[in-house]
C-alpha cells in the first residue's frame, strides 16, 4: 500500500516524500564515510550501511520503483561529490545486488523473516556485488578470500540496520507497515 493516499496531489507529494528521502539517504552517507570505522576495523570496505535503511524505507513504505531511483541517485550523487569511476562501479554493483535482496524479502521471504533477516540479506548482497565490481576491475581470485570478513561484517551491521528498522516501522501507522 503506497504511503500517500490522496489522489489529488500524489505526484507533487510523493516526488517530495522521495526527494526527503533521497536527502536522509545522502545524509546518512556522508555521515559514515566521516566516521573512522576504518580505525576499528583496518580492512577496506566494512561501512555500517546506514543509507540502506532509507532505502528500505521507501521500498516498503512508498514504492519499489521510487525505491530504485533513490538508490541510483544516491549512488550517483555520492560518486560525483565524493568518489571516482571505480568508487561508483563499487556502490552500483553493491546497491542492485541490496535492491534484489528487497525484491527477494518482499516476494519469497514476505511475512517470513524480519527487518534484521532482511538487513543481513542485502548488507550480504551488498558486500557480494562491492566483491564481482572488484572481480571485474582487478581480475583476481584472490579477492574471494575477503568474503568470510565481508560475510561476518554483514551479519553484524545487517542485524544493527535491522534492528534499527525494526524499531522505526514499529512507530509508523499500522497500514503503513509492510513485513
Amino acid at each position: 500500500m503506497p504511503l500517500l493516499d490522496n489522489p489529488r496531489h500524489y505526484r507533487i507529494r510523493r516526488l517530495c516524500l522521495d526527494a526527503l528521502m533521497l536527502c536522509l539517504a545522502l545524509a546518512l552517507s556522508y555521515l559514515e564515510a566521516m566516521l573512522p570505522l576504518h580505525a576499528l576495523l583496518p580492512l577496506p570496505g566494512f561501512r555500517f550501511g546506514w543509507a540502506q535503511l532509507a532505502i528500505t524505507l521507501v521500498f516498503f513504505c512508498i514504492g519499489k520503483g521510487d525505491a530504485a531511483i533513490v538508490s541510483a541517485l544516491r549512488v550517483l550523487i555520492m560518486g560525483i561529490l565524493f568518489g571516482s569511476v571505480t568508487s561508483v562501479l563499487f556502490s552500483a554493483m553493491g546497491a542492485l545486488l541490496s535492491y534484489g535482496g528487497l525484491w527477494l524479502g518482499a516476494i519469497a521471504l514476505k511475512r517470513k523473516c524480519s527487518y534484521i533477516g532482511l538487513g543481513v540479506l542485502c548488507a550480504a548482497l551488498h558486500n557480494l556485488g562491492q566483491l564481482i565490481a572488484a572481480a571485474l576491475l582487478f581480475g583476481s581470485g584472490v579477492l574471494l578470500s575477503y568474503l568470510p570478513a565481508l560475510m561476518l561484517a554483514s551479519l553484524i551491521f545487517g542485524s544493527a540496520g535491522g534492528w534499527i528498522l525494526n524499531a522505526t516501522v514499529r512507530r509508523l501507522p499500522m497500514e503503513r507497515r509492510m513485513l
